[in-house]
């Protein structure tokens, strides 16, 4: 082959490439310029692929996604999406924090997505509920969402019953219960969501009701023996997915069996009620005076025997702080202290997550701590030792009012995680 020839072979090819760089340019161009027509090599692939490809993506970076194009808005906000999430693996935890802030007049939701360890995420902040009370109301995860049950509104208990879709950051009302509840204790066992106590009148027929997440309706639960009534309760977990316990103030347990439809009396708890419960892997899970860690495996034993999680000995003053900084730097009554905590458990996973505020120099922090936990046996004992992969501030606040900080604080009021 001529020099010539080779010469004008390479030019043909070099204008052709640029040609099709020029094609690209102006396709891709055209796709940002406007956000109703979808990028030309997208719009080539067939939906099922597509999906596969965003089902990849975490869910943190949709809202980024989202801004691109309508299009692609549409599709991070499909149910479709998330089924095919499900259906290869590609789901993820996603931690829902409910915040009380003194200065907004809504009780706040925000979104929590840890990415890896040692690049946490930061909270993103949900539309509010209009009518979500400020406090008293209990809460539980199922599928894709969280119901928030109850509550107190104007000094009296509710009977409003809403659903926080957790994939599109959507509210719902429900069918309100039968009868008004605030901090109550609730569980789902098989699709259904069973609530006891928190009723004005403790002998209420329907101190008990079910909700049927199916059939989208309430129905009042049997009768309690007289060896099993118990008027206040205090925290409650499904244990082995078939039977929901709960505790009262006294300690003691009461245990429904809901395939039999039949109260008995639980386990008790000998040293006194803690609140801020936990369950990760069949684990409960709480913060107590001191600012330890408390961990009590869930059996059929008779009296719950709680253990201090090893290894985290750093957090206790940090703790204790935040306990302080809930309080108005007044310290509290040793009971008070554990039925009032002033930070919130959650998990990642296996591992636990931690959230408490810090009272830092003309701002309140919002701090979070993943810690990976591990089983060992020591002197016959087991023993669960933790270690904190990862600490810091995830939220920035406006301080309290010093004449006024325990009056109003940021209440940390509920931490949930969802797989999705």
């Amino acid at each position: 082959m001529s020099i010539s020839s080779k010469v004008l072979r390479d030019e043909r090819q070099r204008q052709k490439k640029a040609k099709q760089n020029t094609k690209w340019w102006k396709c891709t161009n055209k796709w940002n310029k406007s956000s109703s027509t979808p990028s030309c090599a997208l719009s080539l692939l067939p939906d099922d692929i597509l999906l596969n490809c965003l089902a990849s993506v975490s869910k943190s970076d949709h809202a980024s996604l989202s801004l691109v194009n309508k299009w692609l808005r549409s599709l991070t906000l499909s149910p479709d999406l998330y089924h095919v999430r499900s259906l290869t693996g590609c789901t993820e935890n996603c931690i829902f924090l409910c915040l009380s802030i003194p200065s907004d007049p809504f009780v706040r939701w925000f979104a929590f997505y840890p990415k890896n360890l040692n690049s946490p995420g930061r909270l993103v902040a949900i539309r509010p509920h209009l009518y979500q009370p400020e406090e008293g109301s209990s809460v539980v995860a199922h599928g894709s969402g969280i119901y928030i049950i109850g509550g107190m509104i104007g000094g009296k208990r509710s009977s409003r019953f809403f659903f926080l879709d957790g994939r599109f950051h959507t509210w719902s009302n429900l069918p309100c219960m039968g009868e008004d509840r605030a901090f109550a204790v609730a569980g789902v066992v098989d699709g259904k969501i069973y609530v006891f106590g928190g009723c004005e009148d403790p002998n209420s027929d329907k101190w008990g009701e079910v909700f049927d997440i199916e059939k989208q309706t309430w129905d009042v639960l049997p009768k309690r023996t007289k060896e099993t009534y118990s008027p206040v309760m205090h925290e409650s977990f499904v244990w082995k997915d078939k039977y929901v316990f709960s505790l009262n103030e006294k300690g003691d347990g009461l245990l429904y069996n809901p395939s039999e439809g039949v109260w008995r009396k639980g386990k008790s708890d000998a040293y006194r009620p803690r609140k801020g419960w936990h369950v990760i892997n069949n684990v409960i899970y709480c913060c107590e005076t001191g600012g330890k860690i408390l961990w009590c495996q869930a059996s059929t034993s008779k009296v719950m025997k709680w253990k201090q999680v090893m290894g985290l000995e750093g957090l206790k003053d940090t703790l204790c702080a935040s306990k302080l900084v809930n309080y108005g730097w007044g310290l509290p009554e040793e009971k008070l202290d554990d039925l009032l905590p002033g930070h919130k458990l959650s998990n990642s996973g296996p591992n636990m997550l931690l959230f408490w505020d810090v009272l830092a120099p003309k701002k309140l922090e919002i701090w979070c701590a993943e810690i990976s936990l591990r089983w060992c046996k020591a002197k016959g004992e087991i023993e669960i030792w933790g270690k904190v992969e990862w600490s810091e501030v995830v939220m920035t606040l406006d301080p309290p009012c010093p004449l006024l900080q325990h009056q109003h604080h940021c209440k940390i009021l509920h931490s949930v995680t969802l797989n999705l």
